[in-house]
């Protein structure tokens, strides 16, 4: 039995070794928590891309709600409108009030409401960080510059999954996706999942229920069929905004949602959180059995 373990955003800069041994350590305290014993016989992959990602953001100088409101629009039409359509999804779902909007409008900026004004777009992008976390190394503006870059440049996609395909074998295998991870799980099992003894595909802090990344991916489907696919979220994640619904990602056969996730991370989004959950740990070691 394996477990491959695909990480998400702003993991540049890590080693994978310690990476790895996070997500590991902290599967053992869900087991833990969910009573099973941890199993004897398991290998773990943990295919690693956050410094290939970083080089790729740096590269595209993708802008700012800040910058396009200082230099106009037009710079990067397409990130430019799913910029501004994530945010609007985000702000108007994550229960961001407009007044929190209106408390991080820029100094003169023009006070109309919506999304064709950056000055609201930028405020909506420093209302959602309020809501995050105090740490620098996660952004809304961060999350939204690497998934972009994957869910619309192919050569970026291609080579993010290429990590995660070479670590495929045809042994028995659990798929577990966080953040952006889940994404490119999805994106691989769609196209691998007939070489792949498929055990279970688990996603946590998924954010495939986003309309603006979702309706980049073509037709949707549930790509653990016939096997289970589970998915868990904090309702504090803004990440994870939705759940993998009839309404948000509508598939046959239909997709489980754990929506009871107290993830204890700063931004209820960090992997620890997932990862210690007693219903999380209790379906890999059902997908196991």
């Amino acid at each position: 039995m394996r477990i491959l373990m695909v990480h998400g955003i702003a993991q540049g800069g890590r080693k994978e070794a310690e990476l790895k041994q996070i997500w590991v350590e902290t599967l053992q305290e869900g087991f833990g928590e969910a009573v099973k014993p941890w199993p004897k016989k398991v290998e773990f992959d943990f295919p690693y891309y956050g410094d290939m990602l970083d080089d790729f953001v740096a590269q595209a100088n993708l802008p700012s709600p800040a910058t396009v409101r200082a230099k106009g629009a037009g710079q990067n039409l397409d990130f430019e409108r799913f910029m501004q359509s994530a945010l609007d999804q985000l702000q108007a779902e994550g229960g961001i009030s407009e007044a929190e909007v209106r408390d991080e409008m820029p100094e003169g900026a023009s006070q109309e409401k919506g999304i064709q004004n950056w000055g609201w777009v930028q405020a909506i992008a420093r209302a959602i960080d309020n809501r995050l976390t105090p740490a620098s190394n996660f952004t809304i503006e961060l999350f939204l510059r690497e998934v972009f870059l994957y869910i619309a440049r192919r050569d970026v996609a291609d080579a993010i999954n290429a990590k995660v395909v070479e670590k495929l074998t045809a042994e028995p295998t659990i798929v577990i996706g966080h953040s952006l991870g889940s994404v490119v799980c999805y994106n691989v099992l769609k196209a691998q999942r007939s070489r792949l003894d498929l055990r279970g595909f688990i996603t946590v802090g998924c954010p495939l229920g986003l309309r603006a990344i979702s309706s980049k991916l073509g037709v949707v489907s549930n790509v653990a069929d016939p096997k289970r696919w589970f998915n868990a979220y904090d309702d504090a994640d803004i990440v994870a905004l939705n759940p993998l619904d009839n309404r948000w990602f509508p598939v046959q056969p239909k997709i489980t949602n754990h929506g009871k996730v107290h993830n204890n991370t700063e931004n209820r989004h960090g992997i620890i959180g997932y990862l210690n959950d007693a219903k999380v740990a209790a379906q890999v070691a059902a997908a196991m059995e």
